[in-house]
């Protein structure tokens, strides 16, 4: 890689908005990664700002930056360390993959698959190639850097698809970061940054705090939509989920002078109360309020789960698991007992209602479940589109409510009786491949391990439940 794609990769926002950077007294460790698993044939610059508060021995808080931008972001945070606004921060500053041919030039440019994507990769990204990068660099006098693991001690931040980027990555694995710096942020119809506001409505309360930036003449493209108005739909809807959201609106189109001139406060409002967790919102879905209890969070109960294995209802006090030819009863604790002999679980992709008026049944690759009603003899007929996702549906089941959860790439997806998505539960694995209940603790599997929660609701029913109407 060359000198200059390295220096210009470290001063892309220190460029792009002119601020002036003054000195700052830590020190700049850059390296090249390449080799990526997560995004093939990829190149990009990584810098680390290591301020001289940094110990060496003491786990460090972290704020991850997207594009550029390492002397700004040194010289804020040696300020705000000094005045005791923050605790010492190292900051990632983590520019978008490229890739080049043999002769140095560009064959693809990776930023807006990277940023604007609505899905778990690129924080993954950051857990998994990124971070294990930094934590293995000294400083120049040998200081290791070592990083804090706590959600609660990390924070995110970016402009533009970078902004989206921040918060998605938050969204997506809030045991990852907490805190949230956005501005200028695209949540706009890119790669389906305009579904956020519903997501964020309908999806499990997060610890995040966000703080929200835009212009209210930002339009970078009118094709896509009004980057204003779509940052002010998302501020009704972090207020209405119950999150702490600051914002500010500022004069301007697509630039982020702004942000960066509110950076430093954006940070003092960011890090208010730690070491204290980020508070878990109250929301006001009424879906949500009436499926759990508000912190009756996921529990861990079993690990090395394979990709295949399902979950089946079995008793009132345990789920049948089935991996390979091995069948288990696993409990509330997630102690198993071996099933001897052959077990028959039901189909995972269909589902009777409460009752047996109805079932659902989904179809593979499609974000629709179709709904059939049962005659007196148990035989389906008028079947249709029904149920909508906001991704392609896994095993499917009803509750004693009957509301049809499914399992799905972004959690499982909670529909009401007239079909509609109203709530979506979270996992730290993301991706939710397996789903059953028993009595009312919740089974789940994701990223191969095993989790229960504590539910309002249960999935032990005899007769229909009441009717919702038409809705």
């Amino acid at each position: 890689m060359s000198r200059f794609r390295i220096a210009a990769a470290g001063i892309i926002l220190s460029v792009l908005f002119s601020l002036p950077v003054k000195a700052f007294t830590g020190e700049v460790i850059s390296i090249t990664l390449e080799n990526s698993v997560i995004y093939p044939g990829t190149e990009r610059i990584v810098e680390i700002y290591v301020p001289t508060a940094y110990d060496g021995v003491t786990p460090a808080c972290l704020l991850v930056c997207m594009d550029g931008g390492t002397g700004i972001m040194a010289e804020v945070l040696d300020s705000l360390i000094a005045e005791g606004s923050i605790p010492v921060t190292i900051g990632v500053i983590v520019t978008p993959g490229r890739i080049y041919d043999k002769d140095e030039r560009v064959v693809r440019y990776n930023r807006s698959n990277e940023y604007d994507r609505m899905d778990g990769r690129f924080a993954g990204f950051i857990e998994t190639e990124v971070l294990p990068r930094v934590e293995n660099l000294s400083t120049a006098d040998g200081r290791r850097i070592r990083l804090s693991g706590k959600a609660a001690d990390r924070a995110i931040m970016g402009t533009s698809s970078g902004g989206i980027c921040a918060f998605n990555a938050a969204w997506q694995r809030p045991d990852l970061f907490s805190r949230v710096y956005c501005f200028i942020g695209t949540f706009v119809s890119f790669r389906g940054g305009d579904q956020f506001p519903a997501l964020v409505r309908k999806g499990e309360p997060r610890r995040l705090r966000v703080y929200l930036q835009d212009n209210m003449d930002d339009t970078w493209n009118p094709l896509f939509g009004s980057w204003f108005e779509y940052n002010r739909i998302m501020l009704s809807a972090l207020e209405f989920a119950g999150y702490e959201v600051r914002h500010q609106w500022n004069e301007g189109g697509h630039d982020g002078r702004n942000g960066l001139i509110l950076f430093p406060d954006a940070m003092r409002w960011l890090w208010s109360g730690w070491p204290e967790e980020v508070p878990l919102p109250k929301t006001s879905n009424q879906a949500i309020q009436s499926l759990m209890e508000p912190e009756s969070g996921w529990k861990l109960v079993g690990e090395g789960i394979s990709p295949e294995s399902m979950l089946h209802p079995y008793t009132e006090e345990a789920v049948l698991l089935r991996e390979g030819k091995d069948s288990w009863a696993v409990s509330e604790d997630g102690s198993r007992t071996r099933i001897k002999g052959k077990a028959v679980g039901a189909d995972p992709y269909s589902a009777v209602y409460p009752g047996g008026s109805h079932m659902a049944r989904r179809v593979e690759g499609s974000n629709w479940v179709w709904d059939y009603v049962l005659d007196e003899n148990g035989q389906p007929s008028f079947g249709e589109e029904f149920y909508f996702l906001y991704a392609d549906a896994g095993q499917i089941l009803y509750d004693d409510g009957g509301y049809l959860y499914a399992a799905t790439s972004v959690g499982i997806q909670v529909c009401d009786q007239n079909g509609r998505v109203r709530a979506i539960l979270s996992l730290p694995g993301g991706k939710v491949s397996s789903i059953a209940y028993a009595g009312n603790n919740l089974f789940a599997i994701s990223g191969g391990k095993l989790y229960i929660r504590k539910m309002k609701r249960s999935g032990t029913f005899s007769g229909a439940p009441d009717s919702e109407g038409e809705g």
